[in-house]
């Protein structure tokens, strides 16, 4: 079966598509205020000619104005000019300065949830109106459940300085909606700055685990079930409505981005040709759509086997059983692969595991 295009698979969301508010980059501008950074240098698509203010131009922050919006790549430009200038750490107080109410029918749909995890499942599933530009995700498990930030884009460089800022967006909202029984269990980041673990743990409220193998907030099932002080099914309903039609207003409800389409259909363990087949398209447009978000297939999914395989050496498997489960020919060919990721062996990896300091 040949496919034309790609016209036949869901559209796909891409680093080029207009769709993040000002909202994500609020605590970063306030910061760049009191820093006196310029502001246009960072994002000057939230700016506007202004003949009232000093300078000319005046920040722009309504949310929901399209012309407001920016795409993924004129976004991460601004956090790597910020990154510069403020340091690693500035992932923790840009996450820090966010609020709640400034996420309108989101945060109303929020608070209008019966329990806590209630809460957080309903900003979940609309976190593209907040402007994630990670995937968030729950992880469940006993006693303890993960929010755990995922790749929205194939994007090495940002990925764990987003998944901090995002992280404790979604830490410093659960504060407001649950007040103070709300706490963590623990973090786990894939950073290894320990000379900063101190400040990280100021700022989560609890201990942080550095040099893990995903970035995660650990939260105990008693902390979720939390109720909450205001149920209202019916302004649920009605933020729901409002959250669908804003996600439709800018393109973007129902969509998905090619790397987390990709990841549900376990691409690591399927050719160029069998993907393409499944998501309805050519390998020629398959190819093409991956070169327009600046990554290739193999870059994807190998990055998916070897994050896989950090999980699995965790556990007693031996090289030759991870190898299969990660569909290479052999154990030798995983270890290549693995060291050309990481610049450690999987033997090496493993003894870091054991000489590292736990929370």
């Amino acid at each position: 079966m040949t496919h034309s295009n790609a016209d036949a698979m869901a559209p796909v969301l891409s680093v080029q598509d207009a769709i993040f508010p000002a909202y994500p980059f609020s605590g970063l501008l306030a910061i760049a205020r009191e820093q006196q950074w310029n502001l246009t240098d960072l994002f000057p698509a939230f700016t506007k000619e202004n003949s009232d203010c000093a300078e000319g131009r005046e920040l722009v922050c309504d949310a929901v104005t399209p012309n407001s919006r920016i795409n993924y790549l004129q976004a991460r430009e601004g956090w790597l000019r910020a990154r510069q200038m403020g340091g690693d750490e500035l992932c923790l107080w840009s996450g820090a300065r966010k609020s709640l109410p400034q996420l309108g029918q989101m945060a109303l749909g929020m608070a209008a949830q019966p329990t806590l995890m209630d809460a957080l499942q309903f900003g979940l599933e609309f976190q593209l109106i907040a402007g994630s530009m990670v995937h968030l995700q729950f992880e469940s498990g006993t006693p303890y459940s993960a929010l755990v930030a995922h790749s929205l884009f194939d994007d090495a460089e940002l990925h764990d300085f987003l998944s901090i800022d995002h992280l404790l967006t979604a830490v410093n909202a659960a504060h407001q909606l649950a007040g103070p029984s709300f706490h963590l269990v623990q973090v786990q980041l894939r950073l290894h700055l320990p000379l900063k673990r101190p400040l990280f743990e100021q700022m989560f409220g609890c201990p942080v685990l550095m040099g893990a193998d995903s970035n995660r907030v650990m939260l105990s099932n008693e902390v979720l079930a939390l109720p909450l002080s205001a149920p209202d099914a019916a302004q649920v309903q009605s933020a729901q409505r409002a959250c669908e039609q804003e996600l439709a207003a800018v393109g973007a409800l129902g969509r998905q981005s090619l790397l987390r389409m990709l990841i549900a259909q376990q691409c690591e363990f399927r050719t160029v040709d069998e993907m393409a087949a499944a998501l309805r398209m050519s390998p020629r447009s398959l190819q093409r759509l991956l070169a327009r978000e600046g990554t290739s297939y193999f870059q994807i999914t190998e990055g998916v086997r070897i994050d896989r395989a950090k999980r699995l050496l965790q556990s007693a498997h031996s090289l030759d059983d991870i190898a299969a489960q990660l569909g290479y020919s052999d154990a030798r060919s995983f270890r290549r692969a693995f060291k050309r990721w990481t610049h450690c062996s999987p033997a090496e990896y493993r003894d870091q595991l054991i000489q590292r300091p736990r929370a």
